[in-house]
C-alpha cells in the first residue's frame, strides 16, 4: 500500500527577466531568480529533456534546498518550470540525488498512460518521490519512509540500470569508514537490497555510475563530485578496477562553486547516448546565482595513457550559430592578433605549433598552450602532427574549452573581452573559424 503526499508546490514570486542581465550566460542554463547549485535527476522522456537543479527560490545563497526544474527539446533552449520538490511539502532535506523512467512499471506505481519518473534524495537516508505526470509534479512514497540509510554521513543517491544482471543499482556517498560509496540492488525500484562497499579517499559526494560503449562492448565509468573517475567493470553488485588513482573529467581546479562540480548524465537516452551537465558556481548577478555548464556528449577513447573519458559540446549547440567567419593559412609570429567575436560565439581552430613556444587565446583569461610542455592549461594535450585543435565556448562570463576532440575538457568562469590571439614563436593556424551565437532567451 503506497501512502503519499499529494500537495503540489507553491508558485514562487520570482523577478522580472529578460535574462539580459550584465553577466548572465545567454546559452547556459540559468534559473530565472534565486540560488542553483548541483544538477539532479537529468532525464530523457518522450521528446523531453529534464533538468532538475538544487535551488533556494528565496534568495542568492545557499539555503532550504528545493528542485528547480527545466525543460528542453533539444539540449540548448531552455523553459524554466514551477518547483519539483519543495521542503514544505515533500519531507526530508531535498538535497541532491538521480532519477530515472521507469518504462517497465517495475514499481508497480503507474497509473495513467505516463510511465512512472522515479526520482532519490536525502541526507543520511534515502527517500523516494515519483511522477505520474511526466516529471511536472512528485508524490512522496510511503510518507518518506528512507529506503536505505547507509552509516556514516551519507547523501547523494544516483540510480542506474545494469541491463546484464536485469537488476536496479543505486550508488551513495557515504564516510563511513572513510569517503566511499555503498552499492545496492533492487527489481523495483522501492526495495533495496546492500550490495557492496567501494573505499576510495578521492571519491567525496555527488557520486555517479555510466554504462559506456567502447569496443563493441561496455565499461563502467564511476566519478565523483569533483569529476575525478576510474573506469571499472560493474559486476551486478560491486565495481571492480585495476586503476589505482582517478583522472578528471574537467581538467581545471574543481570543487563545490567553481567551474564544474556535481556533473550527472541524462537517464534514458537512446542509442548508449552519455550526455553530462554540471553545476558551474562562480556566476551571479543581481536576481540570480550560478548556472549549469552547456552540456557535453561523454566518449570512451584508447589513447597512450590509457582508456579515457572524452567530452564535446553536444552538436546541437549549431543550432545557435547566426553568422560565421573563417581565415585559413593564417600564420602569427610573436604578435598579437584581434578576432572580432563579440561576447557569445564558438571558436575553432587546428594550430600548428611545431615551431612555437607558447600560444595563448585572451578571451577574458589568457588560455595558454605550452608547445614545448605540451600542455592546455596545465592539462596534457599532445600534438598529432604537430598540431593541435581547439574549440571554445565563450558566454558572457562563461568558457567552455576543448581540446582535440574533448581529449582535454575545462570550464571557466571569466569576465569576457573582445579574443585575441598571441603568439610567442611562430603558429601556423590551418584553420580559425568563429560562429556568434545567438541567445536561447530570445
Amino acid at each position: 500500500m503506497v501512502s503519499a503526499h499529494t500537495d503540489v508546490p507553491r508558485d514562487f514570486p520570482y523577478p522580472a527577466t529578460n535574462y539580459q542581465e550584465d553577466n548572465r550566460g545567454q546559452f547556459h542554463f540559468s534559473t530565472r531568480g534565486g540560488w542553483m547549485n548541483d544538477v539532479n535527476a537529468p532525464l530523457y522522456y518522450r521528446g523531453v529533456y529534464h533538468l532538475y537543479y538544487q535551488h533556494n527560490p528565496f534568495s542568492l545563497v545557499w539555503d532550504t534546498m528545493h528542485w528547480g526544474h527545466a525543460t528542453s527539446t533539444d539540449l540548448v533552449h531552455w523553459t524554466q518550470q514551477p518547483i519539483a520538490l519543495d521542503p514544505h511539502v515533500h519531507p526530508g532535506d531535498l538535497w541532491s540525488g538521480g532519477g530515472v523512467v521507469d518504462t517497465e512499471n517495475a514499481s508497480g506505481l503507474k497509473n495513467g498512460d505516463d510511465d512512472p519518473i522515479v526520482v532519490y534524495s536525502g541526507t543520511n537516508g534515502v527517500t523516494v518521490f515519483y511522477s505520474l505526470d511526466g516529471g511536472n509534479t512528485f508524490t512522496t512514497y510511503a510518507d518518506g519512509k528512507k529506503v536505505v540509510t547507509p552509516g556514516g554521513t551519507s547523501r547523494d543517491p544516483k540510480v542506474f540500470w545494469d541491463p546484464v544482471s536485469k537488476h536496479w543499482g543505486m550508488v551513495v556517498w557515504s564516510d563511513e569508514g572513510g569517503n566511499g560509496v555503498n552499492f545496492y540492488t533492487s527489481t523495483n525500484l522501492l526495495d533495496w537490497t546492500f550490495a557492496s562497499r567501494y573505499r576510495a579517499d578521492w571519491l567525496f559526494e555527488c557520486p555517479n555510475m555510466i554504462r559506456m560503449p567502447i569496443d563493441g562492448g561496455y565499461r563502467w565509468l564511476l566519478h565523483g563530485g569533483s569529476g575525478e573517475y576510474q573506469i571499472g567493470e560493474w559486476d551486478g553488485t560491486a565495481f571492480h578496477t585495476d586503476w589505482t588513482g582517478p583522472q578528471k573529467i574537467n581538467q581545471t581546479d574543481t570543487y563545490a562553486g567553481s567551474g564544474y562540480y556535481a556533473a550527472l548524465n541524462f537517464s534514458n537516452l537512446p542509442n548508449d547516448r552519455v550526455v553530462s551537465m554540471a553545476w558551474q558556481g562562480e556566476n551571479k548577478g543581481s536576481i540570480w546565482t550560478g548556472n549549469a555548464t552547456f552540456p557535453v556528449d561523454f566518449t570512451l577513447h584508447h589513447t597512450d595513457d590509457g582508456l579515457r573519458v572524452f567530452s564535446t559540446p553536444v552538436p546541437e549547440l549549431a543550432t545557435l550559430r547566426e553568422s560565421t567567419r573563417t581565415w585559413e593559412s593564417l600564420t602569427v609570429e610573436d604578435d598579437v592578433q584581434q578576432l572580432p567575436a563579440g561576447t557569445t560565439y564558438e571558436l575553432e581552430a587546428t594550430v600548428d605549433v611545431r615551431e612555437a613556444r607558447k600560444f595563448s587565446l585572451r578571451v577574458g583569461r589568457e588560455v595558454v598552450y605550452d608547445a614545448e610542455q605540451e600542455t592546455l592549461d596545465g592539462a596534457k594535450l599532445r600534438t598529432v602532427d604537430g598540431k593541435i585543435k581547439l574549440q571554445l565556448l565563450v558566454d558572457r562570463d562563461q568558457l567552455d574549452v576543448f581540446g582535440n576532440d574533448g581529449a582535454v575538457y575545462q570550464s571557466y568562469n571569466i569576465r569576457s573581452a573582445e579574443p585575441e590571439l598571441v603568439a610567442e614563436g611562430r603558429i601556423h593556424l590551418d584553420t580559425l573559424t568563429i560562429h556568434r551565437l545567438r541567445s536561447i532567451w530570445r
